[in-house]
């Protein structure tokens, strides 16, 4: 719901500024799920497989968005005051996040992009500190969650379970490695087929032996001191988060 009221808040202060501007259909809810280490969702598996015919759509649409052949078609000069007016010149002031497993982020923060942010968010440099830092915690506890022998037991049972299945792949990432060598040389059908095949396989295992749900059971676990650790960051986000979520709400009834 932000996203997509970002997006009209970009378009309508674009307009104001004498230029035209696109917002893209957004993808459906379903379409828009993501899948952590396991994928554990066997209906969503027979869908969608991997999610790769969601990625190439992404793709479509991205390499046919109609600002940016809008944008080709300008002369070098308004293109570039099209561009500052997007996100921002030269002069606009950029933002540094320090991530909490090491390494930054920086945002620019002006032209009609941040304008947006701040209309919904309220603070740009609040939330994007807070933001950055609250979902990229995970570096810091992923170590010890892949290091616990019950991760360790609940993986091996899974890899049994594919293995009768007759896929014998050790890690769900393996999968992820493989599926490109197999599937090449087929068709678009075929390989999608096997695509399809393989994450439902996956999916089943997980259901079937219990590692979707240990996994989610030790990323609890392991996270907690880190989310204790980052409390102050992760409620500051929560908060302008659901702050965003009622103006987004007004933006998209407006």
């Amino acid at each position: 719901m932000t996203s997509r009221a970002e997006a009209l808040l970009v378009e309508s202060c674009m307009k104001r500024k004498g230029h035209r501007y696109w917002v893209a259909a957004p993808l459906d809810e379903d379409e828009t799920r993501s899948f952590g280490y396991v994928m554990d969702d066997v209906a969503w598996a027979q869908a969608h497989g991997y999610g790769s015919r969601v990625k190439q759509k992404v793709l479509r649409a991205k390499k046919n968005d109609r600002n940016l052949s809008y944008r080709a078609d300008l002369s070098t000069r308004a293109a570039r005051t099209y561009v500052t007016d997007l996100a921002g010149g030269p002069g606009s002031e950029i933002m540094t996040v320090r991530l909490p497993a090491g390494g930054q982020i920086r945002l620019a923060t002006g032209g009609c992009e941040g304008e947006a942010v701040r209309k919904l968010y309220g603070d740009q440099e609040r939330w994007f500190r807070a933001d950055r830092i609250a979902t990229n915690l995970t570096p810091l506890y992923v170590p010890d969650l892949v290091a616990d022998q019950r991760f360790k037991t609940a993986q091996s049972r899974w890899a049994a379970c594919m293995r009768a299945a007759g896929h014998p792949y050790r890690t769900p990432a393996d999968i992820r490695s493989a599926l490109p060598e197999v599937t090449s040389g087929r068709s678009a059908a075929k390989a999608y087929r096997t695509e399809v095949r393989l994450a439902v396989a996956e999916a089943t295992c997980a259901r079937r032996t219990g590692f979707g749900d240990t996994l989610r059971a030790l990323e609890e676990e392991h996270s907690a001191p880190v989310r204790e650790r980052y409390r102050a960051e992760i409620t500051e986000r929560d908060q302008l988060e659901r702050a965003a979520l009622r103006r987004a709400e007004q933006i998209l009834n407006h």
